[in-house]
């Protein structure tokens, strides 16, 4: 008897031990004239950034109010934008469907003027954009230029590029390319295939996707970390990773709910309520206190306010 009370106080110790955050708010957002939105991004004054199901056009919902700025009716404009750190501008892409070629737009937010920073070229997934300065791979070449007006441009002495080229992760330090393949041999696919690649805030890691699981390695590739079964991980700060955990019938999502894990792969936590409502695709804020997503059938936008314990 005393050691089943003791495994059950062990037990209710691990469990509370693992609630490392309390949802403090869950708030639908209104969307005013766009009455489906998806994908949403947080903005550096709070408000999101938002798209289509398949990524064509781009506005901006008020928070607050609900008004929904229109920004481009681009088709792929929704796909992997990139906002500048005062918000002012934003990198997006007009796609050739056609020509199967892309363009690269900077998009001033004030304005809705689009100057083209790369023209007609292939796929291009990751596109860093820092101190007024863009950095991505063409043509398996780092391509860099500075952008007048987003801020003041300052050349960083430590240019790193995290992206996907052919479903392996590329990393471009100060113009070397170096391709990756951080599960080679680990996992029962022969060839594994890496999506949703991402530097670390303090740019040390890379976070990326494989077969359902998220990961983080070294900037080399090394000490490979299973952080746990979650797709479209986001990183939140250095120390946590927010996903969605998701299931399938092998053609549609049959549930998913928003989680978040410590980036030792330990302690996961699911942040919403089991329901009818597909979540996807979470977006976390820069000071890692709220969290967006969206729901798949719906497209109804929420955000999460979340506290460390």
């Amino acid at each position: 008897m005393r050691k089943l009370v003791l495994s059950l106080v062990l037990t209710v110790a691990t469990v509370s031990y693992a609630q490392q955050f309390e949802v403090v708010e869950l708030t639908q957002v209104k969307t005013g004239a766009q009455k489906q939105a998806f994908h949403p991004k947080f903005m550096p004054d709070g408000n999101l950034l938002v798209t289509s199901e398949n990524y064509d056009g781009l506005g901006i919902v008020d928070v607050k109010s609900g008004l929904y700025t229109n920004l481009t009716e681009m088709e792929g404009a929704g796909y992997y934008p990139v906002i500048s750190e005062d918000g002012k501008t934003i990198l997006t892409r007009g796609m050739d469907k056609e020509n199967f070629t892309q363009t690269i737009y900077s998009l001033n937010v004030a304005t809705k003027q689009l100057n083209p920073v790369a023209e007609n070229i292939g796929h291009v997934n990751q596109i860093s954009f820092k101190n007024g300065e863009v950095t991505m791979a063409v043509e398996g070449k780092s391509f860099n230029k500075t952008i007048s007006g987003a801020i003041t441009p300052v050349r960083q002495l430590n240019n790193i590029l995290v992206t996907e080229e052919d479903l392996k992760i590329v990393v471009y330090k100060n113009g070397v390319r170096t391709v990756l393949d951080p599960l080679a041999g680990k996992l029962e696919e022969a060839d594994p295939f890496y999506t949703w690649t991402s530097l670390s805030p303090d740019r040390t890691k890379i976070l990326f996707g494989c077969s359902g699981n998220a990961y983080i390695c070294n900037l080399d590739g090394s000490n490979v970390v299973k952080v746990g079964n979650m797709r479209a991980p986001q990183w939140r700060g250095n120390t946590h990773v927010v996903g969605m955990n998701d299931a399938h019938d092998g053609y549609f999502n049959t549930k998913s709910d928003i989680v978040i894990v410590r980036a030792d792969g330990t302690q996961m936590q699911q942040l919403t309520t089991p329901s009818d409502e597909i979540k996807m695709f979470p977006s976390v804020s820069a000071d890692g206190s709220k969290i967006a997503f969206h729901t798949e059938r719906e497209g109804k936008i929420y955000i999460m306010t979340i506290k460390e314990k």
